[in-house]
């Protein structure tokens, strides 16, 4: 009986152990199958983005640091071998690999002009413009008028720019002008990838809106600064691409829209009668998230080649629309929308040194 009964236990036992063993398999299993039918995506947000803050103490060596590598990568493409020049430029925030994101100021007036390049930077021609932009109005402060204020940022996508070979994307592989939360972002936006753009990686809009900080760097600085007037430089298109607001739009224009299409023909006019289009904006881009949601005269200047040869070419034809863009008296008028609260203006600690101007 007791031989009998020990026998019973160890089978019970064994088959425990047997049935423990296949749930742990099976455990095992499942969580292979959650791991590779789920993607790890980080996201940008009040407690993540302390990685991409760059300690006061540390931003001017940062900065330097960081301008000298520019120097080497311009030298590389036959460009000036010190795009910083002598231009007080400012850093607060990186980017994931550690390159600050750059803008200056010029001027305190109330009416301010934001221009933006270096956003896709395998479009090379457009990369030394916002530099040479900075280092024209350091080298002329009289073109600067009282009432103005221009805030640059020449090269909004640092990572994308010091790789081997220049790419549209960011480090993590997110094109940053996809990557505005819009309106139509959650709805349109991975659909118009896989369908208009065949899931074409360098277009990639990533899994979320705003999860890129060379987004959030830009939304940062039309927050803090709320320009009047926005020109963003790209290429090889070749014609100046009016975003808004109106985009697209038939019948009457408001004030607002119809100043912002003046200002569109006044910088062709300037750029030897550049070519303007209505060209239609993407979910997640800069022209719908400023021009088209928040009303703020949005221009695409697309240079016609990315070719770094003829950057000098471009810099002599398009300085004078530039400067037209800086100088045509545009303050906007604000009006309603259904999208247009600051993102990230309860951010205390992260103010990129502004008065707010609503």
């Amino acid at each position: 009986m007791y031989q009998l009964m020990k026998s019973v236990l160890i089978k019970s036992s064994a088959l425990s152990l047997l049935g423990a063993g296949s749930a742990m398999a099976e455990n095992l299993h499942y969580s292979d199958l959650m791991r590779r039918a789920f993607i790890t995506s980080s996201s940008i947000n009040p407690e993540s983005e302390v990685a991409f803050r760059i300690a006061s103490e540390r931003q001017n060596q940062d900065i330097v640091s960081f301008c000298h590598k520019l120097g080497l990568s311009f030298k590389k493409n036959g460009w000036e071998t010190d795009p910083c020049g002598r231009v007080k430029w400012q850093a607060t925030m990186q980017s994931g690999d550690k390159n600050p994101l750059l803008f200056v100021t010029f001027g305190s007036g109330h009416e301010t002009t934001l221009l933006l390049s270096g956003v896709h930077p395998d479009e090379q021609t457009p990369l030394p413009m916002g530099f040479r932009l900075a280092r024209h109005l350091l080298e002329h402060p009289e073109l600067i008028k009282a009432d103005q204020q221009i805030v640059i940022a020449p090269l909004v996508n640092p990572d994308g720019f010091l790789r081997d070979k220049a790419q549209r994307t960011n480090g993590r592989g997110v094109d940053p002008n996809r990557n505005f939360f819009t309106l139509d972002w959650y709805e349109k936006s991975l659909a118009t990838w896989q369908s208009a753009r065949n899931k074409s990686l360098p277009h990639f809009p990533g899994h979320f809106p705003n999860s890129e900080i060379e987004t959030i760097f830009q939304v940062r600085l039309i927050d803090e600064f709320q320009p009047d007037k926005i020109l963003s430089i790209h290429a090889p298109l070749g014609f100046l691409d009016y975003d808004g607001p109106g985009d697209q739009k038939g019948g009457s224009l408001t004030v607002t829209e119809t100043k912002a299409r003046a200002l569109a023909a006044a910088i062709s006019k300037k750029s030897n009668n550049y070519r303007v289009v209505d060209y239609s904006f993407y979910p997640g881009s800069l022209g719908n998230f400023a021009g088209n949601e928040r009303h703020i005269p949005t221009v695409t200047l697309e240079l016609r080649t990315t070719d770094a040869d003829r950057v000098d070419e471009y810099w002599e034809q398009f300085l004078p629309g530039m400067m037209q863009a800086i100088s045509y008296p545009f303050k906007k008028e604000i009006e309603e929308s259904r999208n247009t609260q600051k993102f990230y203006s309860h951010y205390d600690d992260f103010v990129l040194r502004s008065k707010d101007k609503s």
